[in-house]
């Protein structure tokens, strides 16, 4: 995914404040608790935003499917012979009664590296672990992802979603960045929400399962038992 720059978020988050709708709406969610026309667009890679971030970002973000990535320990099972070539190359390589030379088609040949057995070393220890792994990644929605912490976060510090305010807000940052309005009403904001909100518990549900940290949910027949013979 490709980030907005500071430079990006500064300009849409500077053509926000210059309008005048969206003043008025940052005002009324100032005095609902939810101060952030002060603030200013800091983080461009998302990691420590300001609330100016996430609103800026948000017409500059892709809007794409959330899908899940499930690996298996099991399927790359066949890799496991690497951990013990490294191994046996550290050990042979750091016998001092060895001749050591390393002939690369990318290098030139490398003689006498000191540090190669520790490389190799701490290379098959983090493969040994990494093959051992079930793991998963889930691709959010950026733009939807924002949406909703903006949302879940005006509820929690003003008791309303204050979606009105939200939708004047984004479709501001909208008009800044030159891109389309979204015209998002409760209705959909609150899709938005709970979706995210479905997903990460889904996904938190399957990883425990893949993990056996809880049983795997027992499916259930819609058959009528007693109409069978």
């Amino acid at each position: 995914m490709k980030l907005p720059t500071l430079g990006q978020l500064n300009s849409v988050w500077s053509g926000l404040q210059r309008d005048p709708i969206a003043r008025n709406a940052l005002d009324q969610l100032k005095q609902a608790g939810f101060d952030i026309g002060h603030l200013s667009p800091r983080d461009p890679t998302l990691r420590d935003p300001s609330w100016a971030d996430h609103i800026a970002a948000i017409p500059l973000l892709e809007s794409r499917p959330s899908r899940s990535h499930f690996h298996r320990r099991a399927s790359l099972r066949k890799h496991l012979p690497l951990v013990g070539a490294l191994r046996s190359f550290a050990r042979q390589y750091g016998d001092p009664i060895c001749e050591k030379r390393v002939i690369s088609p990318r290098d030139i040949t490398i003689s006498l590296l000191e540090d190669l057995p520790d490389l190799a070393n701490r290379a098959a220890s983090f493969i040994e672990k990494f093959l051992s792994w079930d793991w998963y990644i889930r691709e959010r929605n950026p733009r939807n992802v924002l949406i909703a912490e903006l949302r879940c976060t005006i509820r929690a510090r003003t008791g309303e979603p204050h979606d009105r305010e939200l939708s004047t807000v984004i479709d501001a940052a909208c008009r800044a960045a030159g891109r389309d309005e979204l015209y998002l009403d409760n209705t959909t904001l609150d899709r938005i929400e709970k979706r995210e909100k479905e997903c990460r518990v889904k996904a938190f549900q399957r990883s425990n399962i893949d993990a056996g940290v809880i049983p795997t949910p027992k499916s259930k027949s819609t058959r009528n038992p007693k109409k069978r013979r």
